[in-house]
């Protein structure tokens, strides 16, 4: 009876992965395997929705063209060479970008293909000048972009106040941040 009790969940292992969504290695075809040939040691360890992730990314990077595939390895050698610091920065970009209003980002992207379009001189011209920019430089947005002010920062305040009306006591108006005499 043991035994049989053993045969049935061992049967069963199999259907239980797949319901769970778990793609064992044996179960990827020829081309995938070749594909994700890294994987091959740990896939089986990986969460099913990182190996559904990975198939994924297989299957698009399969429908690129040669040229598309090698821009994507250029891409990815120049991620692999910078510094931690510069990875953050970018991936706090993107944050940042993703948190804005979808009128904000249609007219960033629009401003990107603007950039585009120019012609290779002037996009050099542009990237020197940003380049030399002090650290820590900043583009100010384009006008009436932020009528408020940039997203995130509390509205302007008027300025503060030289000198306060006198008190009802009739005594000398002392500003607020000094103590009184």
């Amino acid at each position: 009876m043991k035994r049989l009790l053993a045969i049935i969940c061992l049967s069963l292992l199999p259907l239980m992965a797949l319901a769970q969504g778990a793609i064992a290695w044996g179960q990827l075809s020829e081309s995938q395997r070749q594909l994700l040939a890294p994987f091959e040691k740990s896939w089986d360890q990986l969460p099913p929705p990182r190996q559904r992730d990975i198939l994924r990314g297989a299957q698009r990077w399969q429908n690129l063209t040669p040229e598309q595939q090698q821009q994507a390895q250029q891409r990815l050698r120049d991620w692999q060479q910078r510094s931690p610091e510069q990875r953050k920065q970018i991936r706090d970009r993107f944050d940042n970008f993703r948190d804005l209003d979808p009128e904000q980002q249609r007219a960033i992207q629009q401003r990107f293909r603007d950039f585009q379009n120019l012609p290779e001189e002037r996009r050099r011209q542009l990237r020197n000048q940003f380049q030399q920019r002090p650290p820590g430089g900043f583009m100010p947005p384009p006008p009436g972009m932020f009528p408020d002010g940039p997203p995130g920062r509390p509205p302007r305040l008027p300025p503060p106040l030289r000198s306060l009306p006198p008190p009802p006591d009739g005594g000398p108006a002392e500003p607020p941040d000094q103590p009184p005499r």
